[in-house]
């Protein structure tokens, strides 16, 4: 779709992969390195993405739908998947037989779990914050475990991993509920994710990891990763205004000086290119250039004598430029990211041919 508008996301497959290497390097040891390629890829996109997770040195996907799960296991029939929500009922027979492991979090899940034969099960631990609530205690916990004929891995999800005193409260939890459950007789244990990574020493017992948002340097400002995306388009025509004069809906814009320019931008919120982009700035020419406003399918940006018609706009630079963004809408890192939609295309590049013929 859009062939003809310049409008598009660009996605380095290299990039990828070689961020995730360079995260296996700097944190070894671990059995399992978890690729978390939930929401498209964080919005991404593309079975080239997760085969670069894959060539990078991931062993195993973690994905939050079963028709991500599925989509997977038709590409890989081989590679260990893990569903981190709770999978419906009805897919769980369909989940045994593709060989792809839910989540657990609750008694009554474990129940249905139960009633699966042969169903791979991950237990997800509440460290107090978990969206799906869970045992709260070690009883608890333990009658969820006795209602399963057995557990293939357990996880810890925190939910404010640059909060050293709350992380350290949930790791605590977790060491609690699970008191009665001896770790060394789970295959997977997984209790490191993108954010405590960098940031706390291993847990005994955690052989594995999951990398998801790091990978795309996002929340992460320490570790030496390349830029991996960016969201283009081009300067297709220039307005100038005067004082007072107005552009766009509901005069979406007015002129505070006595000349300005206003290069026009072919993408908006019909593409998942929200509203509230107004008033951050992006980039041309290497220059900051501020949103004016956003119509559905054009955005207006504030620019100097120096922008011409075919200029390349980054509405999107890197993943620095996310972290601005986020702080702007009130937002978080990734979201500006995955909320774009199928109306703007994405262009890899990858000098793998198997990552170009799987893009």
């Amino acid at each position: 779709m859009n062939q003809y508008r310049p409008t598009r996301l660009v996605v380095d497959l290299d990039a990828i992969a070689e961020n995730v290497a360079t995260i296996i390097v700097a944190f070894p040891g671990y059995t399992y390195y978890q690729g978390v390629v939930k929401a498209d890829c964080y919005g991404l996109r593309g079975p080239g993405v997760v085969n670069a997770f894959l060539e990078g040195g991931c062993n195993y996907l973690c994905v939050s739908l079963v028709e991500e799960a599925l989509a997977i296991r038709a590409d890989h029939p081989d590679v260990p998947v893990l569903i981190l929500d709770p999978a419906p009922v009805s897919a769980l027979p369909l989940m045994r037989d593709k060989g792809i492991a839910v989540t657990v979090a609750t008694r009554e899940q474990a129940i249905r779990a139960a009633a699966v034969p042969g169903l791979k099960t991950h237990l997800r631990v509440n460290g107090g914050h978990d969206l799906f609530g869970g045992p709260a205690t070690a009883r608890e916990f333990d009658q969820m475990v006795a209602a399963l004929p057995a557990v293939d891995g357990i996880y810890l999800h925190t939910y404010d991993g640059e909060n050293a005193a709350a992380t350290a409260a949930e790791f605590d939890r977790f060491d609690k509920v699970t008191a009665h459950l001896d770790l060394r007789n789970i295959p997977v244990v997984s209790l490191a994710n993108s954010l405590t990574l960098p940031r706390y020493e291993r847990k005994p017992l955690g052989n594995a990891a999951r990398i998801g948002n790091i990978v795309y340097g996002i929340e992460n400002s320490t570790m030496p990763l390349r830029n991996c995306f960016k969201l283009v388009s081009e300067v297709v025509q220039v307005v100038e205004l005067r004082q007072g004069e107005s552009i766009g809906y509901g005069a979406g814009y007015v002129a505070t000086t006595a000349r300005e320019r206003i290069a026009v931008v072919p993408i908006g919120y019909g593409d998942g290119f929200a509203k509230n982009n107004a008033g951050r700035d992006a980039f041309i020419n290497g220059q900051r250039c501020p949103v004016a406003t956003v119509t559905m399918d054009i955005t207006l940006l504030l620019v100097d004598e120096s922008v011409r018609e075919g200029d390349e706009v980054e509405l999107i630079r890197d993943a620095r430029h996310l972290d601005e963004i986020a702080a702007h809408t009130g937002g978080v890192a990734e979201e500006a990211i995955c909320l774009l939609n199928q109306r703007v295309p994405h262009s890899y590049s990858a000098t793998s041919q198997d990552r170009k013929g799987l893009a």
